[in-house]
């Protein structure tokens, strides 16, 4: 499925970066989550820079891989994609999860272009997919793994699915609303 020499090498870059990582309340390696938002971007027909920007677009978040190194492995033009996908990254940790969020839908309602609200769109269907197998076979307090509510994760999921209505007519946006509304029916 994927043959081309960037996107090999980004798989390759960031299954090293996020090794030993896994996903919030589980055992699942992280990689799973960026190996799946670049399926979703292959199989909506997307080119193979933004395949390998889907593959890398957590590392300025959650690993210790800096913009120069990014810039330096990959190129200024997926650096940008990266960073488009990233949230603001500096100060993030000063930031309260809503300011956070609240900033990622303005960002994608005003200045997000096309292509970044596609990476935008592929790493959020991975996240509601994950959400919605969960929630699905696990027992309990089911939300209490988040950093917020569900009414909360509610709002920001919505919010998305908003901010991103321009993607409306693409099969992995369809999906989306498709699969928050479940969710949070």
């Amino acid at each position: 499925m994927f043959s081309n020499k960037l996107v090999a090498r980004a798989m390759e870059y960031a299954a090293q970066a996020h090794r030993g990582d896994t996903r919030k309340g589980g055992e699942v390696p992280y990689i799973v989550h960026p190996f799946e938002v670049a399926m979703i971007l292959k199989e909506n027909a997307f080119e193979d820079k933004i395949v390998a920007a889907g593959l890398l677009h957590d590392l300025l978040e959650d690993t210790e891989v800096g913009i120069g190194e990014l810039r330096d492995e990959f190129g200024e033009e997926i650096l940008e994609l990266v960073l488009s996908a990233s949230e603001k990254l500096e100060g993030r940790d000063k930031r309260s999860w809503n300011k956070r969020k609240e900033n990622t839908i303005n960002y994608l309602e005003e200045d997000a272009d096309f292509i970044n609200k596609v990476i935008a769109c592929a790493d959020k269907l991975s996240n509601a997919r994950s959400i919605l197998r969960d929630l699905k076979t696990e027992s309990g307090d089911f939300w209490q793994r988040f950093s917020a509510p569900k009414d909360k994760q509610k709002w920001y999921y919505e919010s998305l699915v908003y901010s991103l209505r321009e993607l409306d007519g693409l099969k992995m946006y369809t999906e989306f609303k498709s699969v928050v509304a479940e969710i949070f029916k």
